[in-house]
């Protein structure tokens, strides 16, 4: 259900004097990719603030959040005064009839994103068919989920030519930097050890960790387990940890090197992250054993890295939901399990297998993401912004 609208005098001020672009969600809108959205929309210099509103349960960074306008004349004129968007993104459907034709009395273009064939089947024969308006004719371009929702579209009035089969909006992922001269310097060390990499571990995590290396080692005596801490400054506890629970631990931030004999490295530098990523045959998400809220599992995956996790997924459910779906990630539940799992996919096949689901799946997000960046620019240019 809708959030209740808000008066004037309660809306916060409108944040700058930048183009505002409205997204209006529904409950299945993935807003990672939105944010991941916002966040290309500012690497690629389109400068824009993004407003959400609608049905969406979170709102991560950056996007800003509004309660709904009422779909009322009044309401209408009311929010797009104080708001004054310069571009209208409507996930999916659910239309607000009067919004919407205010919108265009005032020439805001707006662009149609996961189009479903569900949501425009009402809008042919529900309650927009009495509305004196053509809501979906207005769209000056729509991105649909199927060719059903594409031909539907066509039957509301959208030339084909503005109607595109792309997919959902879905989280993309950008390659994190990683140095190759340390890279090639780290792999010369290893001298062909394979390794699994845990990003973003917690301390409660580390008898897990120690005990799934432990039952992996059976299978690979020479693997090494790299360990990045979550929180900065954890560093020395979390070794102090795996060396007492038996296994030989050597710190990155010591100058230590994943020499042969080393078991566990504790990787204490942030900054080489995507190189560690780029090494990894698998990677184990830090945190999901415990409480959470670890890094998004599209970091490892994009680089070419099989994706092991525990239970404990958000905020990153849908992004998980996506490599499970593509067969690029694992779910374990305890360090039995993990270790089995590690263990099972030193396969080099195996892995290069899940990896490679997992760049397609990402790699399908990206596109949908791209072309919505294209057709955003393209209304800016046009609104001369």
């Amino acid at each position: 259900m809708a959030r209740p609208a808000s008066t004037i005098a309660e809306l916060p001020p409108r944040p700058d004097d930048r183009p505002l672009i409205w997204v209006h969600t529904a409950p299945q809108t993935d807003m990672d990719a939105v944010a991941a959205y916002a966040t290309r929309l500012e690497q690629d210099d389109v400068d824009a603030t993004l407003l959400v509103t609608g049905d969406a349960r979170r709102t991560p960074p950056p996007l800003l959040r509004a309660d709904d306008p009422r779909d009322t004349a009044a309401g209408a004129r009311a929010f797009l005064d104080h708001w004054k968007p310069d571009l209208v993104l409507w996930m999916q459907g659910g239309f607000l009839g009067h919004v919407i034709a205010e919108a265009d009395l005032r020439g805001i273009r707006r662009l149609l994103v996961d189009a479903d064939s569900r949501d425009l089947a009402l809008s042919r024969n529900g309650w927009i068919g009495r509305m004196r308006w053509n809501i979906p004719k207005g769209f000056a371009h729509a991105l649909a989920l199927d060719e059903d929702a594409a031909a539907r579209l066509r039957r509301l009035g959208l030339d084909a030519a503005q109607v595109e089969v792309t997919g959902r909006l879905s989280e993309a992922a950008a390659p994190l930097p990683g140095a190759d001269t340390l890279r090639l310097e780290i792999s010369k060390t290893l001298g062909g050890r394979a390794i699994w990499f845990v990003p973003g571990a917690t301390l409660p995590e580390i008898p897990a960790l120690a005990e799934a290396h432990q039952i992996a080692l059976r299978r690979s005596h020479r693997l090494l387990l790299v360990v990045m801490p979550r929180i900065e400054g954890r560093g020395a506890s979390i070794a102090e940890v795996f060396a007492r629970l038996g296994l030989t631990v050597a710190r990155r931030s010591e100058g230590d090197q994943p020499v042969e004999g080393v078991q566990v490295l504790v990787a204490e530098t942030e900054g080489e992250l995507g190189t560690w990523y780029r090494l990894a045959h698998l990677c184990f998400m830090g945190g999901t054993l415990t409480e959470g809220n670890g890094r998004s599992p599209f970091e490892a995956a994009v680089l070419g890295a099989a994706v092991i996790h525990g239970p404990a997924i958000r905020p990153w459910e849908s992004a998980y939901w996506r490599l499970t779906e593509a067969g690029a990630s694992r779910n374990v539940r305890d360090s039995a399990a993990l270790g089995r799992e590690v263990a099972t996919l030193l396969a080099p096949d195996r892995a290069a297998e899940m990896a490679h689901a997992g760049w397609i799946a990402i790699s399908a997000g990206a596109a949908v993401t791209d072309r919505l960046i294209e057709l955003t620019v393209a209304a800016f240019d046009a609104a001369g912004l």
